[in-house]
C-alpha cells in the first residue's frame, strides 16, 4: 500500500492515535517514514520514547494487525533482536473493517434516533424518553422545569444519515472492480 499524498497519511496516523495512542502513531510514524524495518532499540533512538513503550505499543500495532516482526539471532550477545515493519499487506483491511463496525454503530444509533421521541430540560439540557418523561408529568426530576419536546432530534438523525451516507461511499469506492 503506497501512501501518495501528506493527508492520506495524516488521516492513517491520527486513525492509529484514535486507535490505540499517541506512542502508536509516533512508532508507527517511525516505521512509514524508514520504509522498512527497524529494532525496538533503533525505534527508541529515532522517537525518543522509552524502550517500554516502544514494546508496548509495537505490541498492540501487532495486536491489531499493524505490524509484524521477524526474529533474528544477535550474532554476539546469543540473543533475541526483533526487526519490525508495518503490515502493508493487511492495513486496507483492518481499516475497512473499522469502517464497516463504525457503519453498524452509526446504523443502530439512526435506528434509536428514529424510534425513541426525547423530552428535554431546558435549563440543563438532560434528554428523557417518552416513557421517562410521563413516569415524572413531564417535570425535570432534577430542577422541576417543564420538559420539551427534543427540537434537535431532526437535524442528529440528518447528520447521522450523512456519515452512514458517507462511510458507505468510502467503503464501496473501496471495493476493487472486477473487469468483465
Amino acid at each position: 500500500m503506497e501512501m501518495t499524498s501528506s493527508s492520506e497519511l495524516e488521516k492513517l496516523y491520527t486513525f492509529i492515535e484514535r486507535l490505540i495512542d499517541r506512542d502508536a502513531r509516533i512508532v508507527l510514524q517511525a516505521l512509514y517514514e524508514e520504509g522498512g524495518e527497524l529494532s525496538e532499540i533503533d525505534l527508541a533512538e529515532k522517537t525518543g520514547l522509552k524502550l517500554n513503550a516502544i514494546r508496548r505499543s509495537l505490541n498492540l500495532l501487532a495486536e491489531k494487525g499493524l505490524a509484524v516482526y521477524r526474529r533474528q539471532k544477535h550474532p554476539e550477545k546469543n540473543r533475541l533482536i526483533f526487526y519490525w515493519r508495518i503490515n502493508y499487506e493487511g492495513l486496507p483491511a483492518i481499516i475497512e473493517a473499522r469502517k464497516r463496525a463504525t457503519l453498524e454503530r452509526l446504523q443502530m444509533l439512526l435506528e434509536r434516533e428514529e424510534s425513541i421521541h426525547y423530552y428535554v430540560c431546558p435549563t440543563d439540557g438532560t434528554k428523557y424518553t417518552f416513557e421517562e418523561a410521563l413516569d415524572h408529568e413531564f417535570a425535570c426530576p432534577r430542577c422541576g422545569t417543564m420538559l420539551v419536546p427534543d427540537q434537535d432530534r431532526e437535524l442528529r438523525i440528518q447528520i447521522i444519515r450523512q456519515y452512514i451516507a458517507l462511510l458507505e461511499a468510502e467503503i464501496n469506492s473501496a471495493k476493487p472492480r472486477r473487469s468483465v
